[in-house]
């Protein structure tokens, strides 16, 4: 069934039903309001990217021996893009990942190690990051390149990916240079091409904080939208290296986004100039692909008590790519998270109808966000930090073949800004209902699978194993 077939309103060109549920209810779920007396799936997205975090180590083994080369890999960054083509990625939140999305393909990935498969390896409890440079080595060895991470830019209780009280002004003011100094030498032991990724998803995952909100930046959105100050409360022009943030502290632009930019261009000066670390590739954090309206609904389901009015100006700068963008200087890739995603009654508590979501909604979703990317960073290459076809939880699926089947030709011939994607896998934690219940692993054997196959059998010069570096030359351990 799909979304056509429910009385609906249209907004945007996405149907949606117009209330799905009547549970009188209202709950916060990390920190921002769901209403299930009025759910969307614009209004499921929200919620559902809030549930997706999961930190997944990984055990390594002793590396060999590199051999020696000429070349300095450690001034060395993985730009330009490809003068065509799409570099191929995987995570590995679960042994074998990768391994299942080669065997699939029959290509072998360019982005990501069976050794260091996402950003979230090496935190320890207190949320400090450590670098294994022997795993590094060894990804390096298999012809692969490696995402990392400091701090996540997300000051909310119970973040995994920072230490406890985390907020971005204490960032800014340098709390955290000792620790960072520390991770900074571990980086430096490797020295070899890498992206650095300053946070995940700030308008998806991370939107009830962005970057922090309040005098101190240790307030949810939510708490700016109820307290109506969003606005006019960062200002970091008397903070130290403050002329990084002579732009930044415009009392019409939300906070959270002012912070986040203002955190991007902290973590690369701290690193780059301040630590000497060129082989680092800075993107710009993964900006969600949402559907269109979605700040309407948004402000929908708000209780009756909030300012309305003010929270649709706050939404709308908040999730404004150019007020986030932190800048050329400071942003290699583009990074965006693209899920085609549908909502099944069985996985979201509330729902009571499945809702499908045509393709054509997910690329007019993302020709909106690339109009925006491409006002702001014209000459900047693009690539999917995330990017998932799933068909809910089932792991050999005809439809989400379908999706794979019309989507990545589609990317591959009409959009010659993208040169890259990594792509999103699963893991038991968050595969149930009412927390993150998409299964995007593409698995040998499966109907998902022909469908990758076909679409890289027939495009084959168009996805690529090995990445170019900013000598002109491939990484040393691969072909395309």
């Amino acid at each position: 069934m799909t979304l056509a077939e429910y009385p609906a309103k249209i907004l945007g060109g996405l149907i949606v039903k117009r209330h799905i549920a009547t549970i009188l209810a209202l709950s916060f779920v990390t920190g921002l309001w769901i209403s299930f007396d009025s759910v969307s799936p614009a209004e499921a997205q929200t919620w559902l990217s809030r549930k997706k975090r999961q930190v997944q180590t990984q055990a390594v083994t002793t590396p060999t021996t590199q051999a020696t080369t000429t070349r300095d890999y450690s001034v060395l960054k993985i730009v330009p893009p490809p003068a065509a083509g799409l570099y191929i990625g995987q995570y590995e939140w679960v042994q074998n990942d990768i391994a299942s999305f080669e065997s699939a393909s029959g290509r072998k990935t360019a982005l990501w190690s069976k050794y260091r498969g996402t950003w979230a390896n090496g935190y320890d409890a207190a949320g400090q990051p450590h670098f294994d440079v022997q795993a590094a080595n060894l990804a390096w060895q298999e012809g692969k390149v490696i995402v990392v991470q400091a701090y996540n830019t997300h000051p909310a209780p119970g973040e995994s990916e920072a230490p406890a009280g985390f907020t971005v002004d204490k960032l800014l003011s340098g709390v955290y240079d000792a620790e960072l100094k520390r991770f900074a030498g571990e980086l430096r032991q490797y020295g070899k091409p890498t992206f650095f990724i300053s946070g995940r998803e700030p308008n998806g995952i991370g939107a009830d904080y962005f970057g922090g909100f309040g005098p101190a930046g240790d307030k949810s959105l939510q708490w700016a939208i109820e307290n109506k100050r969003g606005f006019a409360e960062f200002n970091p022009g008397s903070l130290p290296y403050s002329s990084l943030y002579s732009d930044i502290g415009t009392p019409q632009i939300c906070d959270g986004v002012e912070r986040l930019k203002a955190a991007q261009r902290y973590y690369y000066d701290f690193f780059v100039r301040r630590e000497g670390l060129k082989f680092l590739t800075f993107d710009s954090m993964g900006w969600a692909v949402h559907q269109a309206n979605q700040i309407d609904y948004d402000v929908a389901d708000l209780p009756a008590t909030v300012d309305k009015t003010y929270a649709k100006q706050l939404l709308q700068s908040c999730h404004s790519f150019a007020n986030f963008y932190p800048g050329d200087q400071y942003v290699d890739w583009v990074s965006l998270d693209f899920y085609m995603i549908d909502y099944y009654a069985k996985d979201w508590p509330g729902l009571t109808q499945d809702y499908v979501v045509p393709v054509e909604n997910h690329f007019a979703a993302l020709d909106a966000v690339l109009q925006e990317v491409k006002t702001v960073a014209p000459t900047k290459p693009v690539f999917f930090m995330e990017l998932g076809f799933p068909d809910g939880t089932q792991q050999n699926s005809s439809w989400a073949a379908q999706k794979i089947a019309a989507a990545l030709p589609r990317i591959v011939s009409n959009y010659p800004q993208i040169h890259g994607f990594a792509m999103w896998s699963a893991h038991p934690s968050w595969m149930v209902p009412g927390v993150f219940p998409y299964d995007c692993l593409i698995r040998p054997g499966t109907q998902q699978a022909t469908a990758l196959k076909n679409a890289v059998t027939t495009n084959g010069s168009s996805f690529l194993s090995c990445v170019y570096l900013s000598d002109g030359q491939l990484h040393p351990n691969c072909v395309n």
